[in-house]
């Protein structure tokens, strides 16, 4: 099966309501291919090795978190920048990002499917993309476990919490600085991407368990529901390609 490329990415666009958002970037098409779409790749960000990789995966298109058009980038077609453009276009591979409507969004974004591993109930928007909560109450190793587990990764934790989790924030990528917003909702815990310098001290002075578990490894979830929920409206091919960063 195949769908019209421009069909496939006007209904991704009001899928996830790209124009209710100011972004760092364009969202949607941000490299124009070939005008069928037969096969579709997600990863998180784009790279050379994401390229070749979907280019061997015989892909029309690539849909990522983290594109290639950023507006503070230098607009100079040159270096990596060039090379990436290079083997898209040679390729005829259209790219197609989504950022903070990919983290977002209530059913497939980041923060919704991370909130729904956790359980969590009485939902309310948080640092404007993530969301917070009440969880099911458990000790704080149980709740790293689960984080451990949903993630896959090693987080970095600043444990000054209590031992009892109920109430947590998600927010996926680096937002360490939403940190003091969840202090004054007086959280038990807030999990995020990264960390930065103060972040510790803010944690145990704010008397909160802190995690970060990774930038990529909090916004892998959202890009692959996508391809997923594609794949079953337009009964396409769909390929998840996990290039892991420790970050």
């Amino acid at each position: 099966m195949s769908v019209s490329r421009d069909r496939l990415i006007a209904y991704a666009n009001d899928y996830l309501h790209i124009d209710d958002f100011q972004d760092f970037g364009p969202q949607g098409l941000q490299v124009e291919g070939k005008e069928n779409i037969e096969k579709i790749v997600t990863a998180v960000s784009v790279s050379q090795e994401l390229i070749e990789k979907a280019v061997s995966a015989k892909a029309d298109m690539i849909l990522v978190h983290h594109g290639l058009l950023w507006n503070r980038e230098t607009p100079l077609i040159k270096g990596a920048f060039k090379h990436r453009l290079e083997l898209l276009l040679s390729n005829q591979i259209t790219l197609v990002a989504y950022h903070l409507p990919l983290d977002k969004h209530p059913k497939i974004g980041n923060n919704a499917l991370a909130a729904d591993a956790f359980d969590m109930k009485n939902r309310k928007e948080f640092a404007e993309v993530g969301v917070m909560g009440d969880i099911p109450p458990c000790s704080f190793d149980v709740f790293i476990h689960k984080v451990q587990n949903l993630y896959d990764s090693d987080p970095l934790v600043f444990a000054f919490g209590p031992e009892r989790i109920e109430r947590i924030a998600i927010c996926s990528g680096g937002s360490e600085r939403s940190i003091s917003d969840a202090i004054d909702l007086e959280l038990d815990a807030y999990i995020t991407g990264e960390s930065g310098e103060p972040t510790m001290h803010l944690a145990k002075e704010g008397n909160i368990h802190f995690i970060a578990a990774g930038h990529y490894a909090t916004e892998r979830p959202g890009i692959r529901a996508l391809g997923e929920h594609l794949t079953k409206k337009f009964l396409i091919s769909h390929e998840f390609i996990d290039i892991h960063n420790p970050v």
